[in-house]
This record gives structure tokens, sequence and C-alpha cells, in this order.
């Protein structure tokens, strides 16, 4: 989970927002302005993916060390968490506002 201690946080948290800028800066001239429209966010998929695969491959020290089982096996259940935190977040409480708005579906109702 993402919620370690604050003095971790604080060693990590300017390297992060310097990454956001730099992501942000290849899709607007506005990197302060932290309201990307869902096209500026689809352009920047791509760079989210390029910089987390290069910092995991850097971590587990592609491709100077081998991978192993226990590498990948750790990497992919964080990338999971990550997934699922994300999701539990983010998507679930959107999800929830749409039911409310547009109504259920009619198989879900009697949950």
């Amino acid at each position: 989970m993402p919620y370690i201690e604050e003095t971790r946080r604080q060693n990590l948290d300017k390297c992060i927002e310097h990454m956001v800028l730099c992501i942000k800066n290849n899709v607007t001239d506005n990197v302060f302005d932290f309201n990307l429209n869902d096209d500026q966010v689809l352009n920047i998929a791509g760079d989210i993916n390029y910089c987390f695969s290069r910092i995991l491959a850097s971590l587990i020290n592609l491709p100077f060390n081998k991978p192993s089982y226990k590498k990948v096996a750790v990497i992919t259940g964080v990338l999971e968490n990550i997934k699922q935190e994300f999701y539990r977040r983010v998507a679930s409480p959107y999800e929830d506002k749409k039911i409310v708005q547009n109504g259920d579906i009619k198989e879900y109702k009697n949950i």
C-alpha cells in the first residue's frame, strides 16, 4: 500500500512531483494546470507506462541481473496492489456516482 511513513514520503515527493511535471509537459504548455482533459490523459498513458517500466526495471537491476520468479512475483504483486488501490479510491466512487445518476442494471438492484 502507498501509505508509507511520512519521513520516507518526504524523500520521494520532490522527485515524484518533478516527474509529474515532466509528463504533463509532454501534453500541455501549462504544467501547473492540474486539470488534464480526457484527451491529454490518453496522450500521457504511454508516458506513464514508460516511466514506471523504467523505474521497475532499474530497481530490479535489469539488464545486469537476471529476472527471477521472486522478483517478478514481488513486482507484479506491487503493480496489482497499485491497480486495486487506484480502483478502490478513484474508479469505485466514480462508478457509485454514475449508478445514482443513471440507475443500476437490473441484475444488481436486488443485491
